[in-house]
C-alpha cells in the first residue's frame, strides 16, 4: 500500500461528525464499495472546518482524510476547483489493480461528497456571500454540453475570473450517477460533465439545487397548460421565470458582475440601451427562446457565442481538448429524454387525473375516430385520427378540453392568418400598427406581420397565412435581427 495512503488510513484526520455544519455532502454507499460524507464550516470565504465520515474501505477513509485535510482554511473557488485528480495524485498509485480502482472510486465520491456539501450550504444559506462584485468575474452557466464548454472556455482566455455553475432541475436524492445514456442538459451526468470541464481549466465549479422551483415553475406548468388544451414551450418558461433570474441573483452573491450562458444570441446597443438580437449563426440562432427574459437583466449578461458559428464552436472545443467537444445535442425537451411528452403526462397525473378517452369529430361534429387523451394531439398533427377512408388528409385542427374532443380537418382549415397574444414581454417601444417580423416556432422561418398593440394584450395580421399554429406557443417580434417583444399566443384566427 502507498505510504501516503497508509497515513491517511491509519491516521485519518478531521474523523466524524462535526457540530453546527454549514453543509453536509454524502457520495457513495455500502454497495458501491465506499461511501462518504462531507461537513464544512465557513468563516468569510474560507472553508474553516471540515471533517468526514468513511465506510466501505480504506480508500474511502484514506480519501476523505486527505480532502478534508487540504479543503480546511482553503478559499471556497479553491477548494470548488479541485479535481479528482488531486486526491488520485496524492494517494498514490498502488500496483494492485483492484486497490488502484479502488482509489480513483473514493476519491470521485470525496470530490462529490464535497461538491454535494457545498450545495447543502447554499441550501441552508450559509455558503459564503460575497461582500462585493468584481468587475472581471463572471458565472458561467454550465449544462455540460459544448456550447457552456466553450463560453467557459472563451470567458477565461478574455482574462476573466470564471466561476462555473450547474443549476440541478431534477431531483437526483440519492446522488450517484449512473451511465446516464442520453444526458439532458440537467441530468445528474450533465452535472458531473460540466463539473470535469470546469476542473480541467483549472476554473471552480458549483452546482445549486433548483429541483423544487423548476417543477413548480416549468414542469406544472407544462402539465396544466397541455391539459387546457394548449401547446407551451417550457424552455421559455424557464429562461423567463427561473433560470435567468436565478442566475443574476446567484452572481451577485458569488461576487460575479457578469453572467454568460452558451446561447447563440446578441446583445446589441440602440441609444444607450442592451437589446436582444439574433446569433450570428441563423441555424442556432436561440434570441427566440429568450424573449421572456426581462429587459432589465440585459445588462447583466453576456453570450460569449453569439458572433461564432455551432461548426466554429465544435471546432474550438476539440482544439482545446474539451470532454464536451463530441457530445451530441440534445434536441428533447430536458425534462423527457426521449421526446414522449404525452407519456410524461400521463405519469405525472397518474391515470385518475390525465384525460380519458373521448371522441375525434370533424369540423361538422360528426365522430370520425376515437382518442386516448385530448392531451396526446396537438395541432397539426395527422396521425391516430381514425376517418382512413376520406378523400382528404386530416389534421388537428384543435382539441376541446371542457368536451374531451378532438377537432379534426383538411390541412385548409389549419390556415391561420391572424393571431392574439397576451403576457407581452417588450424590449424596445413598439407602435401601435407597425409592421415587423413574426416567429411563432422555434426554426421555423419569420413571418411579416402588422402589430395591434393594446394594453398588454397584442394582435398580428400575417403577410402569408400559417400552418400549424396553436395557443400556448410563442410569438416573438423581431425589427430586422433585433428582439422587439415576445408573448404568448392566446388565440388563431383563419
Amino acid at each position: 500500500m502507498d505510504a501516503l495512503l497508509f497515513d491517511h488510513f491509519q491516521n485519518p484526520q478531521n474523523a466524524g461528525r462535526l457540530a453546527g455544519a454549514d453543509g453536509c455532502g454524502q457520495a457513495g454507499s455500502d454497495n458501491c464499495g465506499a461511501s462518504l460524507r462531507i461537513f464544512l464550516k465557513f468563516r468569510r470565504q474560507a472553508v474553516e472546518q471540515a471533517t468526514f465520515m468513511a465506510s466501505g474501505s480504506g480508500a474511502a477513509i484514506a480519501a476523505g482524510s486527505l480532502l478534508t485535510t487540504m479543503t480546511k482554511g482553503m478559499e471556497w473557488r479553491q477548494a470548488a476547483a479541485l479535481p479528482v485528480e488531486a486526491l488520485t495524485e496524492r494517494l498514490g498509485r498502488p500496483e494492485s489493480a483492484s486497490l488502484s480502482k479502488g482509489i480513483n472510486i473514493s476519491a470521485a465520491f470525496a470530490i462529490e461528497a464535497l461538491h454535494r456539501a457545498f450545495e447543502d450550504a447554499f441550501r441552508r444559506e450559509k455558503f459564503p456571500v460575497a461582500s462585493g462584485a468584481g468587475k472581471k468575474t463572471v458565472l458561467v452557466a454550465m449544462s455540460g454540453g459544448v456550447d457552456s464548454s466553450v463560453a467557459c472556455l472563451l470567458e477565461q482566455r478574455a482574462g476573466r475570473d470564471v466561476i462555473g455553475l450547474t443549476m440541478r432541475l431534477l431531483d437526483d436524492p440519492g446522488g450517484n450517477d449512473g451511465d446516464d445514456a442520453g444526458r439532458s442538459c440537467c441530468s445528474a451526468g450533465a452535472v458531473l460533465d460540466a463539473r470535469e470541464t470546469c476542473h480541467s481549466l483549472g476554473l471552480p465549479h458549483l452546482t445549486i439545487d433548483y429541483s423544487r422551483p423548476f417543477f413548480e415553475e416549468v414542469i406544472n406548468d407544462f402539465c396544466r397548460s397541455y391539459l387546457a388544451g394548449m401547446t407551451p414551450n417550457p424552455c421559455v418558461r424557464c429562461n423567463g421565470r427561473l433560470r435567468f433570474p436565478a442566475l443574476v441573483r446567484l452572481a451577485a452573491r458569488l461576487g460575479a458582475a457578469k453572467v454568460a450562458t452558451g446561447h447563440y444570441v446578441r446583445i446589441v446597443r440602440r441609444k444607450g440601451a442592451p437589446l436582444l438580437a439574433r446569433g450570428v449563426d441563423r441555424d442556432k440562432d436561440q434570441s427566440y427562446m429568450l424573449w421572456a427574459v426581462k429587459p432589465g437583466l440585459l445588462e447583466k449578461l453576456s453570450f460569449p457565442l453569439g458572433e461564432m458559428s455551432k461548426p466554429a464552436v465544435r471546432l474550438l472545443a476539440q482544439s482545446a481538448r474539451l470532454q464536451a467537444g463530441g457530445r451530441p445535442e440534445s434536441q428533447d425537451i430536458c425534462f423527457i429524454p426521449g421526446g414522449d411528452y404525452r407519456s410524461f403526462i400521463t405519469s405525472s397525473l397518474g391515470e385518475r387525473q390525465a384525460p380519458g378517452p373521448g371522441d375525434i369529430v370533424d369540423l361538422s361534429g360528426g365522430k370520425i375516430g376515437v382518442h386516448d387523451g385530448y392531451h396526446n394531439y396537438t395541432v397539426g398533427q395527422r396521425r391516430g385520427l381514425g376517418g382512413g377512408g376520406r378523400r382528404e388528409a386530416m389534421y388537428v385542427i384543435k382539441t376541446l378540453p371542457e368536451k374531451n374532443l378532438v377537432v379534426a380537418g383538411p390541412r385548409k382549415h389549419l390556415a391561420v392568418r391572424s393571431i392574439k397574444v397576451s403576457g407581452i414581454n417588450s424590449f424596445a417601444g413598439v407602435e401601435a400598427k407597425e409592421r415587423l417580423l413574426l416567429q411563432m416556432r422555434y426554426n421555423s422561418p419569420a413571418v411579416e406581420a402588422q402589430v395591434r398593440t393594446g394594453n398588454g394584450k397584442w394582435e398580428a395580421d400575417l403577410s402569408v397565412p400559417a400552418y400549424g399554429i396553436a395557443p400556448g406557443q410563442s410569438a416573438v417580434f423581431y425589427r430586422g435581427s433585433t428582439l422587439a417583444a415576445g408573448g404568448i399566443i392566446t388565440a388563431t384566427n383563419p
